[in-house]
């Protein structure tokens, strides 16, 4: 089952400088670490996970891979070492930004079929395309 969830604007430049890695390696994945006790569980491979960036939906990644940590993880772009949790994996050449959906930030995860279907997403282009803009509040 597809979920949402919200690159806090603290973070939002390790994001952007993990997917710029990414397109220069040309290709890699990105990860989303959960709380053992409060994660998706309904998540599975090949299901999408949304994610919300300065009030809007911006794009999904397919669930690649998930896996329990009872260790801590180190992130290889940004040199964090993340405690135990549950990784989703995700496929960064899975990414597809979509028409910008309005959405505010929250805190841990939505499952999106409380918000939109696939039908209601927009694709608008892939991994290498640049970031759609949104201008007066409007997707351009």
């Amino acid at each position: 089952m597809d979920i949402i969830v919200t690159t806090p604007k603290s973070q939002m430049k390790a994001a952007a400088q993990e997917a710029a890695d990414c397109i220069a390696a040309g290709g890699g994945e990105y990860f989303r670490r959960f709380p053992i006790n409060c994660y998706p569980i309904s998540l599975r491979s090949r299901d999408r996970v949304y994610y919300v960036e300065d009030g809007y939906v911006r794009g999904f990644a397919l669930v690649s891979n998930i896996a329990r940590r009872i260790e801590g993880f180190p992130c290889r772009a940004t040199g964090t070492l993340w405690p135990p949790g549950v990784f989703v994996f995700m496929a960064a050449d899975s990414w597809e930004w979509i028409k910008p959906i309005p959405m505010k930030g929250f805190r841990g995860f939505r499952y999106a079929d409380q918000y939109f279907t696939e039908i209601d997403v927009d694709e608008v282009g892939g991994w290498l395309d640049p970031k759609p803009e949104v201008r007066h509040g409007q997707p351009v």
